[in-house]
């Protein structure tokens, strides 16, 4: 046990210093929606999210971590909630331990597959605020305490059984499938053994519990039962659908087990059902089978369902069976490695599957999110210079690990401890791989969307503060300022502008004279102006401070806006297209002057023609060429509020953004003299 003891502390203080290396949370908007609960819930006793209630089902992370909240600094704050996670998923390792010694395993490999478990690349879940870290732990302690009671039905077992799997399914809704496979397991375990009656009289007090709890979600109404996740039961997906993304998560689980003992578990875990040796064992190759299953299912389904540029390999919701890989592979071992022309051709099949479905097919930034496994290939990529000479280096890789483990298993004294240390060397290097990659995108992220000081909101002591969400605004960096700073506490979206998430927002109507309006009453608030994808000037307040992407303002008794310039972003290129709206001083009043902007065209770009179209005067169309830039200057007379509209005969793709060319920030100069210029322009 000392040993164990000292897998998890090392584990617990290797994951804790690696965490605190990453900048800012990236995965949203689940950071920010786990965050905002634990502080909710330490600050008011419920779940709130921007004052409003969440109908969340997850909520055991943000009971855990929710004192790390009374920490007034955001950073102090955010850095003991990644402590937590990181011990709470360490400790994973424990179940992992006692199920191995359970099975009848030497202590030996017990360690080294405990050991496995905290080298999983998914433990970069660790520094993230997610529902992962604590539904780890739990999961694998379900397996545990599941096998435990299936192989020797007492009342503690039972009920150890019930309580985990409650847990489990609280910090991860996805886990509520746990109780299901327990069900099925029962008939199966009986039916198998040939006391099929006598095993359901056995375990009939957890089957009784968990019906009860069925039929009371059930009779409370399947979308109350299920919370936010309420819009899964809309989804319909095909057969195929669900085969192919639930064979790309089992691909991806492969790699992430370290490649060379899953032969060996997929033959063991076989044998463990076919000839069981123990009760224990029988349980676990049944459990093993069906969670294994059901978890695929439940991932293909989900990306089978979503539209098409949505859809990416979920390894995060199939990680939870690597550890049971790992006993499988030890039962296997355990043998004397029998069976080992069907070893040996699982190991064929696996190889080639590594050969024909190289990994760089799915290293786009649409399809890495759920995988850290890929997050290592990325950063790889990213060092070699090509995804495709990453994708080759893996297989070259894999393909060596299984030609040495093949001689190796000749004599399985030496098979044994060389598969297990291969594996452990592979997911040790991946989770390498994966937390560089993190730390570095986390690191660009937030020098590009946020100040040095991440909570410059709060500390410019503003008060109360809203998010003025704009047209082109992207989620994260809003996400960001919501993470970062709580005096902002409401979010408000101008006209154009998309939700950032599923929660509480309101509508804002601009009157004839720019003043915002929210349920028609003016704004007064301190406002944070999101101006990613738009630029914005406003007049009856003072600006505070500016970041990035975002400018705040002080609070006022009518702010107004005087000029809306969606699609210019923050980094000063031009939409493909966009609209610059001026409002006058007074409803229906005029408005006249000069409309200026610096326009180029950055080395590289191609050349291209921009036009402007503003009322009562002749389009201006302006050519750029590479490293060129011009001046422009719009008249703009009009009654009321005035559109100048902008395009571009030429597009680029920066990152996921159409872009054409880049424009300094538009600036307006009241001068009557602009209307009697008629259709002049220069």
């Amino acid at each position: 046990m000392l040993w164990l003891a000292a897998i998890v502390a090392a584990s617990f203080l290797v994951r804790t210093a690696l965490g605190w290396l990453r900048a800012t949370p990236v995965f949203f908007p689940d950071e920010y929606i786990y965050s905002e609960l634990g502080r909710s819930l330490i600050e008011s006793g419920r779940p709130l999210i921007r004052g409003g209630s969440a109908d969340f089902p997850a909520l055991l992370q943000p009971l855990v971590t929710a004192p790390a909240w009374l920490v007034n600094d955001v950073a102090v704050a955010y850095r003991l909630v990644q402590a937590i996670g990181a011990l709470a998923m360490s400790l994973a390792a424990v179940p992992v331990f006692l199920l191995a010694r359970r099975l009848g395993l030497d202590s030996r490999v017990a360690l080294a597959v405990a050991a496995l478990s905290a080298l999983v690349p998914d433990l970069i879940y660790t520094s993230y605020i997610s529902s992962e870290v604590l539904a780890y732990p739990l999961a694998l302690g379900v397996v545990y305490v599941a096998v435990r009671a299936l192989a020797q039905p007492t009342r503690k077992a039972q009920l150890a059984f019930v309580g985990l799997a409650v847990l489990a399914g609280l910090a991860r809704a996805q886990l509520a499938v746990l109780p299901l496979v327990f069900a099925i397991a029962v008939p199966v375990l009986g039916a198998r053994e040939g006391r099929l009656l006598r095993s359901l009289r056995e375990q009939l007090l957890p089957l009784a519990v968990f019906a009860a709890l069925l039929i009371a979600a059930v009779g409370s109404g399947p979308t109350r039962s299920v919370g936010i996740y309420r819009w899964l039961l809309g989804f319909h997906a095909s057969a195929t659908g669900i085969a192919h993304w639930a064979a790309l998560d089992a691909m991806m689980l492969v790699y992430a087990a370290g490649w060379v003992i899953v032969p060996g578990a997929l033959v063991g875990i076989w044998l463990a059902v076919r000839s069981p040796r123990s009760r224990e064992e029988l349980a676990f190759g049944v459990v093993a089978i069906l969670l294994s299953a059901i978890l695929l299912v439940e991932g293909g389904f989900l990306q089978a369902s979503l539209p098409a540029p949505g859809r990416e390999i979920q390894e995060r919701y199939v990680f939870y069976v690597v550890p049971l890989l790992g006993l499988s592979f030890a039962l296997y071992a355990s043998r004397g490695w029998p069976f080992r022309i069907a070893h040996l051709l699982v190991a064929a099949g696996l190889l080639l599957m590594s050969v024909r479905i190289p990994l760089s097919s799915y290293t786009t930034p649409r399809t890495i999110d759920g995988s850290p496994t890929l997050y290592a290939v990325v950063w790889l990529g990213r060092k070699l210079g090509a995804m495709g000479d990453a994708a080759s280096a893996v297989a070259m890789a894999v393909g060596l690990m299984t030609c040495v483990v093949v001689l190796a298993s000749r004599r399985p004294r030496v098979g044994t401890p060389v598969a297990l240390a291969l594996a452990l060397l592979a997911t040790g290097v991946a989770s390498a791989g994966a937390v560089a990659m993190v730390v570095g995108s986390t690191h660009d992220e937030r020098k590009l969307l946020l100040p040095r000081d991440a909570s410059w909101v709060d500390h410019a002591r503003v008060g109360r503060t809203v998010l003025l969400q704009s047209t082109g605004g992207a989620r994260m960096p809003s996400l960001q300022e919501l993470f970062w700073n709580r005096s902002i506490d409401r979010v408000m979206l101008l006209p154009g502008a998309l939700p950032i998430d599923g929660y509480r927002s309101q509508r804002v109507r601009v009157a004839g004279n720019g003043t915002l309006l929210v349920q028609g009453k003016p704004l007064s608030s301190a406002l944070l102006v999101d101006e990613y994808g738009s630029t914005i000037r406003l007049r009856n307040t003072r600006m505070v401070k500016a970041a990035p992407s975002a400018t705040l303002w002080a609070p006022g008794t009518r702010p107004q806006l005087s000029l809306y310039a969606a699609g210019r972003y923050f980094d000063g290129w031009l939409a493909g297209s966009g609209v610059i709206r001026l409002w006058p001083t007074t409803e229906g009043g005029r408005i006249a002057g000069w409309l200026t902007m610096r326009l180029s065209a950055p080395t590289g770009s191609k050349a291209v023609t921009m036009t402007f179209e503003a009322p009562r005067a002749a389009p201006l169309s302006i050519p750029l060429r590479a490293r060129q830039a011009r001046q422009v200057r719009i008249p703009v007379c009009a009654q009321g509020v005035s559109e100048v509209a902008f395009r571009a005969d030429v597009y680029r793709l920066v990152g996921l953004r159409i872009v054409s060319a880049k424009a300094s920030k538009p600036d307006f100069t009241p001068d009557a003299s602009a209307c009697s210029a008629g259709r002049r322009s220069s």
